[in-house]
């Protein structure tokens, strides 16, 4: 009953952390470029190093937050990652050009490096092997629910009130995550005295789980380089292109993206217990890939929403099949430092996709970045081949129980 009662609790908690969490973040995201570009002067290149500098730190906070977490408990560093994230949102709605964001999405890359393994790695400490792939899809709900609003409202907003007005809102959201931090109990079992066998064996396993950590990182890498490729060129290619206002980019985001990731979450669930979660990983790549290029070609507003949605979509399927292979496949003595690898590892692929975008719109033209991204996308599919599927095979330790 205890473990239940701690499950429970921490799950919904984490749950109103991440909707809340993702109104803040979302509200902003189909703004963002364009405000970067249009309001603040910045070139795309230059747009592209301001992305690169935020995915920067949190790449190298991601990993070490993971340890640390492993080795200190997961409670103060999210409380202080969370709280540290309230400020950056303000100081953007003041900047008078691109260069006075550089320490603000710095400082915004740093504390999301602290606080983001750490909720994934929370869900795994509190699920058993059985609710693990279940936890892990109505935490994505959690999050998704806010990305399908938010960009709608954002747009709305920045059209009504001036695109500066989201940022005030953002700030406001996550101020008020952050007594929410405090209500998540130490999920971090404390370690046992080890012996020399018990060393040996870990020696023994670190050898074996090596393959699949560098295995589910490279994936990452690759799916982070064609994500983060197109990630500050599609609202500005959108408006260049359509002649849009806020409000549709918004629409565009909260369809393609939101509400596309949301509605595969329960299945993506389902297809990891039910499935050959490597298999389900290389047919949801192959077949999302050329969606990511067809959007570069659309012929109307209506094309750009389907094309989107379609590329998120299957290409999510593989979200709980990806995180639940992935903490299968390890100690969960570990899960703190693997968490924090395997964000880390997807924030180098974003920070040089993000770097090469506006390099590859200026030099080649703005369809190159969706090109690259769709290659991406589709050369990450060879890799799960080479994991092993571990369904049927895996006992909990008794750090766990």
């Amino acid at each position: 009953m205890n473990r239940f009662m701690v499950y429970g609790r921490n799950i919904l908690i984490l749950s109103i952390i991440f909707v809340m969490s993702s109104l803040a973040v979302d509200l902003i995201t189909p703004i963002w470029p364009i405000y970067i570009r249009s309001s603040l002067g910045a070139s795309m290149t230059e747009l592209g190093f301001v992305f690169s500098a935020s995915n920067a730190v949190a790449a190298v906070m991601q990993i070490l937050s993971g340890f640390l977490s492993d080795k200190y408990g997961r409670k103060r560093l999210h409380v202080i990652g969370t709280l540290l994230a309230v400020f950056p949102p303000l100081m953007y709605a003041f900047a008078s050009n691109w260069i006075d964001l550089v320490p603000w999405v710095m400082l915004a890359g740093f504390a999301m490096g602290l606080y983001l393994p750490i909720r994934w790695v929370i869900v795994a400490d509190v699920s058993s092997t059985k609710t693990m792939a279940s936890a892990y899809s109505w935490i994505n709900i959690s999050w998704l629910v806010g990305a399908t609003v938010a960009p709608f409202v954002g747009g709305i907003v920045a059209d009504l009130f001036g695109i500066r007005f989201p940022f005030f809102i953002g700030f406001m959201l996550r101020l008020a995550v952050v007594p929410l931090t405090f209500l998540i109990q130490e999920t971090r079992k404390k370690p046992q005295v080890k012996g020399m066998n018990h060393e040996n064996k870990q020696v023994d396993m670190i050898d074996k789980y090596l393959l699949t950590v560098v295995l589910f990182s490279l994936i990452n890498i690759i799916q982070g380089l064609g994500i983060g490729v197109t990630q500050p060129a599609i609202p500005v290619f959108v408006v260049s292109n359509f002649q849009v206002d806020f409000a549709f980019v918004g629409i565009l985001y909260a369809i393609g993206f939101g509400f596309a990731s949301l509605i595969v979450q329960i299945p993506g669930g389902k297809c990891s217990d039910l499935f050959d979660r490597r298999k389900v990983m290389f047919v949801t790549f192959i077949a999302s890939s050329p969606f990511f290029l067809l959007f570069a070609f659309s012929r109307s507003t209506l094309e750009l929403i389907v094309f989107m949605f379609l590329s998120r979509a299957i290409l999510n399927l593989s979200w709980s099949p990806f995180q639940t292979l992935m903490m299968d496949a390890t100690p969960s003595s570990k899960w703190g430092l693997i968490n924090g690898i395997s964000a880390s590892t997807f924030w180098i692929g974003l920070l040089i996709g993000n770097a090469l975008s506006g390099i590859l719109w200026d030099s080649w033209g703005m369809l190159a970045p969706f090109y690259v991204s769709s290659f991406a996308i589709g050369l990450s599919a060879l890799l799960p081949l080479m994991l092993k599927e571990t369904k049927g095979k895996v006992k909990r330790s008794s750090a766990t129980k």
